[in-house]
């Protein structure tokens, strides 16, 4: 019988995934194969777990959020293992999956597309040759988000929580010098944020980069340059439509390779953050590992399509009945 390991994280998202447990291990049986379990207990176990683990494994499987997806992907790297890697969203952001075509809540539905599907092989990022991401490495303001939303608002919002805790940094906006080196170009600009992206999206955010592909080495690099507050308003919303990538007030790259440095050693968040967890200072360098692992989606219905407004605060958790 072939084997799977199936990772969990009880604590992601609004923790309801222990009742979806018996549903998985269910379909994963019927599919042909032996499950072996592993509950996250404590930070640090997973990669423990992982070092030392058969490396015959058929398929592993990850159930949490873009972070708990993250901590599997970087142990399995690190111990060269090329098996692959299915992701049930079950935590408060699952960016990837949503690319994947796979939903929230829809526990059955993805774990059947594991079983029946072949997997396909996939870019990664690399960060300072040490850490891997399999979606997104961002940095500037709004990049600390993530850690400084409250737990119990975080799985009580959703996606929504963290808008409104980027909403409160905009008093301390200011424009920050950086220097962005790709493998064709030097470009110095003074940006507000920026994020280099692996798939579509990220925040909740499911369009940011309508061009991109997961399987063509490249990703693209977004930033929103450093121009009047006012001028912020407008590019926000075509963020939500996929219609900003051309506004004055972007910078769009896409390079297999970018290195970031901040020209301002008086700007506070130096930090990165990598698949939404807290990543390297700058200045550091990130390079796309091509079709790197392979993953289980659908390929075949990915959705492309344009959100509308009402779509967005939908799924944001907002009453679309303002």
């Amino acid at each position: 019988m072939k084997k799977l390991k199936l990772f969990y994280n009880p604590f992601s998202g609004n923790k309801s995934f222990k009742f979806d447990l018996d549903v998985c291990i269910g379909i994963f049986q019927e599919g042909g194969y032996e499950v072996h379990p592993f509950r996250t207990l404590h930070p640090g176990d997973i990669d423990k777990h992982i070092a030392q683990m058969d490396p015959n494994y058929d398929i592993v499987v990850a159930s949490g959020g873009d972070g708990t997806v993250n901590i599997v992907l970087n142990a399995m790297m690190r111990r060269g293992l090329h098996i692959p890697l299915g992701i049930i969203p079950s935590g408060t952001a699952n960016d990837f999956a949503t690319y994947l075509g796979f939903k929230s809540g829809q526990v059955e539905d993805v774990c059947k597309t594991i079983v029946s599907t072949k997997p396909v092989d996939i870019d990664l990022g690399l960060v300072n040759d040490s850490i891997f991401f399999i979606n997104v490495c961002a940095g500037g303001f709004f990049t600390n988000v993530s850690q400084t939303v409250d737990k119990d608002v975080k799985n009580a919002l959703g996606s929504l929580s963290y808008y409104l805790k980027g909403v409160e940094q905009l008093p301390q906006f200011r424009k920050i010098p950086f220097r962005i080196t790709t493998s064709k170009e030097v470009i110095e600009e003074d940006l507000y944020f920026y994020m280099i992206l692996n798939s579509a999206g990220t925040g909740g955010f499911t369009n940011l980069s309508p061009e991109a592909s997961i399987t063509d080495g490249e990703f693209e690099f977004i930033a929103i340059k450093g121009r009047p507050l006012i001028e912020m308003t407008p590019v926000l919303m075509k963020m939500i439509t996929g219609e900003h990538i051309h506004d004055k007030n972007v910078l769009y790259l896409k390079d297999h390779y970018f290195k970031i440095e901040c020209l301002d050693e008086t700007f506070k968040i130096m930090e990165s953050t990598v698949d939404g967890e807290m990543g390297p200072d700058m200045p550091f360098d990130v390079k796309v590992i091509p079709k790197a692992i392979p993953v289980f989606g659908k390929f075949d219905e990915v959705d492309k399509h344009k959100p509308n407004i009402m779509e967005f605060l939908k799924n944001a958790g907002v009453p679309t009945k303002l």
